[in-house]
């Protein structure tokens, strides 16, 4: 069982490691980040696209309700599985040029926010977030820059996200 507060303190931490890996993202791929500042209607997609490019969210697992298999390989019903959705993200089988950032990006369902009853319930409202953080810093700080090529990530397995971002405007 989840509290709210729980979810809530998760769905922070999706939002800002949201807006941190996407800011993060955008600045090492200048030419999206241009197309961005040229085209920033569709803030929605670029989102979306950022979140499969670093996913906040980088594992979960999950209980095997039935006999399922896997690569080959057979797991029993109750079995635990780690599941690594930015792995899962970056698939060739399933994206076209996985590791690419293409904030154009038309076919990008990705796994970053979850899927049927394991849907983030605040999805929503982090994209949402998202897109009026993004649009907002990209718009405002034309002169963005990283000011250091070197980040430190939080030590945590499950969430992706910097301890910091600097930057220079």
């Amino acid at each position: 069982m989840v509290s709210s507060e729980n979810a809530s303190s998760s769905r922070s931490a999706i939002c800002a490691n949201l807006i941190g890996n996407g800011l993060l993202a955008l600045l090492r791929h200048p030419y999206q980040l241009q197309r961005l500042r040229r085209e920033p209607e569709p803030i929605g997609p670029a989102v979306e696209e950022l979140l499969r490019f670093d996913s906040p969210i980088q594992y979960t697992a999950r209980i095997a309700s039935d006999d399922v298999e896997v690569a080959g390989r057979l797991l029993p019903r109750g079995t635990m599985a780690g599941l690594l959705i930015g792995a899962a993200n970056r698939d060739p089988d399933r994206f076209v040029e996985p590791d690419r950032l293409d904030i154009g990006r038309t076919d990008n369902r990705h796994l970053s926010l979850g899927r049927g009853p394991h849907y983030c319930l605040g999805a929503a409202l982090a994209r949402l977030e998202g897109q009026v953080a993004i649009a907002a810093v990209v718009q405002r700080f034309p002169r963005l820059r990283l000011a250091s090529a070197d980040v430190q990530w939080q030590p945590n397995f499950a969430f992706r996200g910097l301890r910091a971002l600097p930057l220079t405007f």
